[in-house]
């Protein structure tokens, strides 16, 4: 991390500044142009996971086009330490998987480089996150083992902590039982965070793995208030699984139209099976309860169940759906891409992705809020990371940008400068 620092502050780029070792002038634009600069270019952001000599580094590296060409870390971006990224207000914050959850913001700057954009903040180590409006997002702690859930708020504009609240996650399920969120998504004027129940085994160094999961046949998600972040009460479902995955931030997307779909797996933990079917449910806008006159049965449908989910625009979805019998919770199972509609309820196979291994947690994936076009990142069976650029009104997809040397891109997005 300090080389790659060092490199970016010495020479012809010593005026790039906003690192701790450079200095800013009062009249140089901000990373984000809040000085009332115009952001008139933009590039794609990845983060990125590389191997040298058998060392690994994440980076977030910048790439001028998705549909063609290669980029690297070598002389493209900035080393970082973290694992979690969130995107918001034309920034990367990246944020450490510690107790002390330290988070750094990165942007682009005059010259379209990364480079740090603000001082790192001391949370706590983050579960879920989400992002809120265009100036805030939140990070919810791990309440597995001792179940407090802990929340905090963050200001993307002010780059400081704007708020925190605690609940007692046994409150929620009133069962005994841990509520454990797996997402955490803006929905109107509250936050939804959908959540399955789980009991901590006795030992605290047992994996979490000895744990008893409660009933894996409905839907559960919290609603929080919103700035307050105070539980107000839980939507429930019979007629599928538990949203998401532990640190997916998958499951659960409003739509243009204000309505709410949700989606499981019906999945298989710890040698426990669902009894009920993959499918995604629905909760009307304003209503805060699942609409009984809709269900989509992606079984039945389709014939397999859903893995991945990610929003494109006009109630269609990108969908990973298993490929075969053999599924996976966190990560397992092959998978192939689809366009699936949820209003019309049709299953849309994507010509041109190779079937491939299910991603671990969630999809990379960046919308180009076209209305049809949504890049998808992920490794093929060579062990390479492509980017496909996906039409969702034909259902089509094209290979574009190559990441060489990437062992695993964990995000993708544009930031603007």
């Amino acid at each position: 991390m300090k080389t790659t620092f060092k490199i970016l502050c010495t020479g012809s780029l010593l005026s790039m500044l906003l690192f701790s070792a450079c200095s800013k002038s009062d009249s140089e634009p901000s990373v984000d142009g809040t000085d009332g600069a115009t952001l008139k270019n933009a590039k794609y952001v990845f983060v990125y996971t590389a191997a040298t000599a058998g060392v690994s580094g994440t980076y977030i590296i910048t790439a001028d086009d998705v549909n063609q060409g290669s980029v690297s870390s070598t002389n493209n971006g900035v080393e970082s330490d973290a694992y979690s990224f969130i995107l918001q207000n034309n920034k990367v914050f990246a944020q450490a998987y510690t107790d002390q959850g330290p988070v750094t913001p990165f942007g682009l700057n005059a010259e379209g480089k990364v480079v740090k954009a603000g001082n790192v903040v001391t949370t706590f180590r983050t579960g879920v996150y989400g992002t809120v409006n265009d100036d805030a997002w939140i990070g919810g702690g791990d309440p597995r083992r001792n179940g407090v859930g802990e929340l905090f708020r963050f200001d993307a504009k002010n780059l400081l902590l704007a708020g925190k609240s605690t609940t007692d996650m046994k409150a929620i399920t009133q069962t005994g039982a841990n509520a454990v969120w797996t997402g955490l998504f803006q929905v109107d004027n509250k936050i939804y965070m959908p959540y399955f129940k789980y009991t901590p085994p006795a030992s605290a160094t047992a994996p979490f793995t000895q744990g008893v999961y409660g009933s894996l046949d409905s839907t559960w998600v919290a609603v929080f208030s919103y700035p307050e972040m105070k539980y107000e009460k839980t939507i429930s479902d019979d007629r599928t699984g538990y949203v998401g995955n532990w640190f997916s931030m998958q499951g659960l997307k409003q739509i243009e139209n204000g309505d709410v779909y949700t989606w499981s797996t019906a999945p298989e933990i710890n040698g426990v099976k669902s009894t009920k079917p993959s499918g995604i449910v629905r909760i009307k806008k304003g209503t805060e309860v699942f609409d009984k006159s809709y269900f989509f049965n992606m079984e039945e449908i389709a014939g397999v169940k859903i893995a991945r989910g990610a929003y494109i625009a006009n109630g269609k979805f990108l969908m990973a759906l298993y490929a075969g019998v053999t599924t996976g919770d966190i990560q397992g199972g092959r998978v192939k891409m689809a366009i699936v509609d949820v209003n019309a309820k049709t299953v849309t196979y994507v010509s041109g992705i190779p079937e491939h291994n299910q991603p671990l947690f969630k999809l990379n994936t960046y919308y180009e809020e076209d209305g049809k076009t949504i890049d998808y990142v992920f490794k093929d069976d060579n062990g390479q990371n492509y980017v496909y650029v996906i039409n969702a009104e034909t259902a089509t997809a094209k290979k574009g940008l190559y990441l060489e040397g990437a062992t695993d891109i964990t995000a993708i997005s544009k930031l603007k400068y």
